[in-house]
């Protein structure tokens, strides 16, 4: 499901997240913590609506672009 964030700022938060969370889920001390939060599986998601963003986006820029063929 998409979020109603702008691509920018679910991109900044996507980028965010891939800073900070693997380091944590990394650590021995925090990678409990991190998984009983479900972080791992925010981090999942986060990277599958990215891919699907983008793969509206193009879909987007296709349907544009096939217009002036007709």
């Amino acid at each position: 499901m998409i979020s109603k964030l702008s691509d920018r700022e679910f991109k900044r938060r996507l980028d965010d997240a891939e800073l900070c969370i693997p380091r944590l889920l990394e650590s021995e001390y925090y990678r409990p913590i991190m998984i009983a939060k479900g972080r791992d599986v925010e981090l999942a998601e986060l990277r599958a609506e990215w891919r699907e963003r983008q793969e509206r986006a193009r879909a987007r820029k296709l349907k544009y672009e096939a217009s002036f063929a007709d």
